[in-house]
């Protein structure tokens, strides 16, 4: 039958054990368990030897050296541990506590047992709040600020539909993330406003894969130049003048003739032409 004895921790910071020499150290331990096998005492030093692994001459020196650093006593037949008898008391007998202890134990033990027993259906209240709470935490993860209609909003302002299930899978997964509805929302719109008409539509799954909701490209005028007849309608528009209009007037543009007609009752003057190279646009021939 296994014995054992006890340890205490006191033992790492004890000055006896901390300045013995690897080799003692393990030595005093060794002696520790054959103590324990022999009720508190050493058997004859040729069997300790035996167990240490060492010659006779060497236990009796290991004895010896243990001796004078304070960790054994010097008995009638030899050494016996230091205080072994208050150490490693019976509990049965020298404690005092080993009833409570021993009825501590045995509670523990039998709580145990009883944990490692599961019902077989589970009580009916206990599942209805586990449910409810659920429900709850389902409840409270939805209340991020997305609408219900999410998909719907964002798949009927792309223009370019195409992959819709890898997009819907894409917006799920900015949901679970915590990325806001909104800077998405408007980041595709945005994008929507300011993609120049000679780039490709990007595949919304694309689009939001790379989070390009939130790119911020400077929104410019896209599409051919603005004609003359509109810029001279947001100059009126604006309140700017520029004098009064210069009657008989053509402008050569480009080789096409835009032709200024005169005001009203006026007759058209000579025509004037540009100067051609360096001049695009030619300007000339004032009425008499």
């Amino acid at each position: 039958m296994s014995r054992w004895w006890r340890a205490y921790d006191e033992a790492a910071t004890d000055p006896k054990l901390g300045l013995l020499s690897d080799e003692l150290h393990r030595a005093w331990f060794n002696l520790m368990c054959i103590a324990s096998s022999n009720n508190g005492e050493f058997p004859p030093i040729k069997q300790i030897a035996y167990t240490l692994r060492v010659k006779p001459e060497r236990a009796a020196a290991i004895l010896a050296e243990l001796h004078g650093a304070g960790l054994l006593d010097k008995t009638e037949d030899g050494f016996a541990p230091h205080n072994w008898n208050k150490r490693q008391y019976k509990a049965d007998v020298t404690d005092p506590t080993a009833a409570e202890r021993m009825k501590r134990y045995r509670s523990n033990k039998r709580n145990d047992r009883n944990a490692t027993v599961t019902p077989l259906r589970p009580d009916t209240d206990t599942d209805t709040d586990t449910e409810a709470e659920k429900k709850e935490t389902r409840e409270a993860a939805l209340d991020d600020g997305w609408p219900s209609d999410f998909r719907v909003l964002f798949w009927d302002a792309w223009p370019n539909k195409v992959g819709k299930p890898k997009a819907m899978n894409e917006l799920e997964r900015l949901r679970r993330r915590g990325v806001p509805w909104l800077s998405i929302y408007e980041g595709e719109h945005r994008y929507i406003r300011t993609k120049p008409p000679d780039r490709p539509w990007l595949n919304p799954a694309t689009f939001l894969h790379q989070e390009r909701f939130n790119d911020q490209p400077a929104e410019v005028a896209s599409g051919k130049s603005e004609s003359l007849a509109n810029v001279a309608r947001r100059q009126a528009d604006a309140g700017i003048s520029f004098g009064p209009r210069p009657t008989g007037l053509r402008i050569v543009e480009s080789g096409d003739d835009v032709r200024l007609l005169p005001e009203a009752g006026r007759e058209r003057s000579g025509d004037l032409r540009g100067s051609g190279n360096c001049d695009p646009v030619g300007v000339s021939g004032f009425g008499d």
